[in-house]
């Protein structure tokens, strides 16, 4: 009878790891990238969201459902190949998947966002316009600088998810860690190998930033009591 047990071999691992870092450092800025964009797509729709006039409040709403509702696998797919058959807008994979995580990122930062502005008494408000300030003026210097010590720990919680969602953007061709350690596996047959290492520096990644969340929290909050 044959032996056809499969040989664990991690000397691919010490060959192959300049390429799994190289891989990593496309994760990790691809995701950043992503995060930058649901800052700005999640701060847009929040105020949108608590805006007084319906209609953009509704579609500021809508807008955030579908973004929650749309798998980040099919947005991937969407934006890359969608939009260039049938709008000629030609993406890279880098591009395409950036703006996929930013657009999932964003409908959940809109909540975070939307759930710190509401934090901020209306009296400061009131305050702020009864000394001459614009709308403007007091929601850029009195509103938003208070909300966003509120935001810190909960918009790192949706960076560490959207790190976790940036796996997938190797199937629209990103060459991340994960590409990496496919593409490798395939040619050493050492699968086993390469996703444990690329599963285990994920999970040291989030536990790393998910203790920085924990710290963070523990200080605002003595910062807070100490008011």
């Amino acid at each position: 009878m044959s032996d056809s047990a499969y040989k664990i071999d991690w000397n691919v691992i010490h060959k192959y790891l300049p390429e799994l870092l190289k891989g990593l450092s496309i994760t990790l800025e691809i995701s950043a990238v992503g995060m930058a964009l649901a800052l700005i797509f999640g701060l847009i729709l929040a105020v949108g969201r608590l805006n007084s006039n319906r209609l953009i409040s509704a579609i500021s709403d809508g807008a955030v459902q579908l973004g929650r509702s749309i798998p980040l696998f099919v947005l991937l797919f969407w934006i890359y190949y969608g939009l260039s058959l049938k709008f000629n807008l030609l993406l890279t994979e880098f591009q395409a998947g950036a703006l996929a995580l930013g657009i999932t990122g964003g409908a959940y930062m809109t909540e975070v966002f939307r759930s710190g502005l509401l934090a901020i008494s209306p009296g400061q408000s009131e305050a702020g316009l009864a000394i001459g300030l614009s709308k403007g003026q007091v929601f850029r210097g009195i509103v938003l600088p208070q909300a966003l010590r509120i935001v810190i720990p909960p918009t790192v919680n949706v960076y560490v998810g959207l790190l976790k969602g940036a796996t997938i953007v190797s199937v629209i061709g990103v060459s991340d860690m994960i590409y990496v350690a496919r593409y490798v596996s395939l040619a050493t047959f050492t699968p086993f190998e390469l996703y444990t290492v690329a599963g285990l520096i994920f999970v040291s990644l989030t536990l790393t930033i998910s203790g920085f969340v924990w710290l963070l929290e523990r200080r605002l909050g003595r910062s807070k009591a100490h008011v």
